[in-house]
């Protein structure tokens, strides 16, 4: 027969440690949705106003003082597209729906190669990642433009069957501030595709 002394300290500060951090972990899902208001308000974005397109199969939200300009573009490869820009011009950019069925990670690349060959980049990063249960990839990328001013690129490419959603956001690096890349993706994460 197995004696089993147990250390009733050790024990008591174990539980303790194993229901702080049950604490932490749950509050952390509050503290990120906060974190996102937090970085809206700092930018003076107090409201997202819903854009429907495609039959309202796909839907997405901008922050209500932004304006915006659908436009049409023949062939069937960009079956949506609307620009955007904040009132005083910070920031632009413009939201794509492709009609692509091909590898998306082979479509960055190429796309990477020939844009390479006229523009300059500072640095570029094509990282996975993972919107509303959605695979697909972040761009990240800082250009010189042709009057040397550095731009900051942050678009995102998610996967949907034979489709795939674009957003794509542009500041110069004069008016980029640390909480945008938090705006975007809260931005990005607004979409939704129905079949």
């Amino acid at each position: 027969m197995k004696v089993i002394i147990i250390n009733r300290k050790r024990l008591g500060v174990t539980i303790i440690i194993i229901g702080l951090m049950l604490v932490l972990f749950s509050l952390e899902k509050n503290f990120d949705a906060r974190l996102k208001f937090t970085a809206l308000i700092q930018n003076n974005i107090n409201s997202l106003v819903q854009y429907e397109a495609l039959d309202k199969k796909f839907t997405y939200k901008l922050p209500a003082e932004w304006s915006t300009k659908e436009q049409k573009f023949p062939g069937n490869e960009i079956i949506y597209h609307n620009d955007f820009n904040t009132k005083d011009l910070k920031i632009h950019g413009f939201v794509e729906v492709w009609n692509l069925n091909t590898d998306l990670k082979a479509f960055l690349e190429e796309s990477k190669k020939i844009s390479s060959e006229q523009n300059l980049y500072k640095s570029y990063e094509i990282k996975p990642i993972k919107i509303n249960n959605k695979d697909g990839y972040l761009v990240e990328y800082t250009i010189i433009t042709s009057n040397n001013k550095d731009y900051k690129g942050y678009e995102y490419f998610i996967k949907n069957k034979d489709k795939f959603m674009r957003f794509s956001f542009f500041v110069s690096e004069d008016n980029f501030k640390e909480s945008m890349p938090t705006i975007f993706k809260t931005i990005v994460q607004t979409f939704n595709y129905k079949e």
